[in-house]
């Protein structure tokens, strides 16, 4: 589920105040992607295509960092400082491609980094939805549950001895973790964060409701009293009924609108496993322009 930056991009529409309480109010919710560059093109570019084919601009952008690689710029990124809009910024527990232990993070190894993102983040000036190490059970996974919790205290000291106070802490597990196993994933969960993430997709040949895949997620979030994060979502086609995707798409944006989500950000990419793309049919496409529509995703 993770997809690195190369041209990773969403964007447009409110200015946005920086407490991390107001990330929190029930203000509707977030409607975002991620595209893929063709050849040739940049990532604006990319995103200008989509928005012109759904009629209507993205609030938020999605980005995959190393820690020694965090950077916003890009045609994407910069637009979306232009526009004063957030950013959703995954950093994981790498050096470039390397995963490095979480317990040499915490330990402080990496500090020189920790300062570094800290710093950017605190730049942008925007509000920046940080998530650390997402889905750390499949991602970088490098430690026990204690390791982890212990790297992500160590990360928040770094932003908290900065004066970062633009950034809202986004803690994301795969839907899978939450499906299979909640406690276990429990485990992993801090102290203190502002959103509960959530990362999941209806595969090709592996066809399951939005309840099936979100729904644990929903309930983990709900029974602490925070809002969930919908971080990364996608639908194949289903190929013997070429309405199947559009009815689910339709069914996934109304679904959390009842659950009050803070965010969905759509992940537009064709993969192995399935073309996640919005415009892969006309009932697909038609969904999530009517999704567009929706007051709850205008903010």
């Amino acid at each position: 589920m993770r997809f690195r930056l190369a041209g990773i991009v969403a964007g447009v529409a409110l200015l946005v105040t920086l407490t991390t309480g107001t990330a929190n109010a029930s203000k509707g919710a977030y409607f975002g992607t991620a595209v893929e560059m063709a050849p040739g093109e940049n990532s604006y570019d990319a995103l200008r295509q989509l928005e012109h084919a759904v009629g209507r601009h993205f609030h938020i952008l999605r980005l995959y960092r190393s820690l020694n690689d965090v950077t916003f710029t890009g045609a994407g990124p910069e637009a979306m400082h232009a526009r004063g809009l957030p950013m959703y910024l995954n950093v994981s527990s790498a050096i470039s491609k390397r995963c490095v232990s979480w317990r040499s993070v915490a330990n402080g190894r990496y500090n020189r980094y920790l300062r570094s993102i800290a710093k950017k983040v605190k730049r942008y000036h925007y509000r920046v939805y940080f998530s650390w190490n997402h889905e750390m059970q499949g991602t970088c996974n490098t430690g026990t549950a204690r390791d982890y919790r212990a790297s992500y205290k160590r990360v928040r000291r770094a932003f908290r001895r900065r004066h970062v106070r633009n950034a809202v802490w986004v803690w994301t597990v795969a839907a899978g973790n939450f499906n299979h196993n909640p406690r276990r994933a429990a485990k992993y969960l801090p102290k203190h964060v502002d959103l509960i993430g959530v990362d999941g997709y209806n595969r090709s040949g592996e066809w399951r409701s939005v309840r099936e895949i979100f729904g644990a997620a929903h309930r983990f979030a709900s029974r602490r009293h925070i809002r969930l994060f919908v971080g990364e979502i996608g639908c194949a086609e289903d190929g013997s009924d070429p309405d199947a995707k559009g009815r689910w798409i339709a069914n996934a944006f109304d679904t959390f609108k009842t659950w009050n989500v803070a965010a969905v950000l759509w992940a537009n990419v064709d993969r192995s496993e399935g073309n996640y793309r919005v415009d892969t049919s006309s009932a697909a496409l038609s969904a999530y322009r009517q999704a567009g529509g929706m007051r709850f995703y205008g903010r």
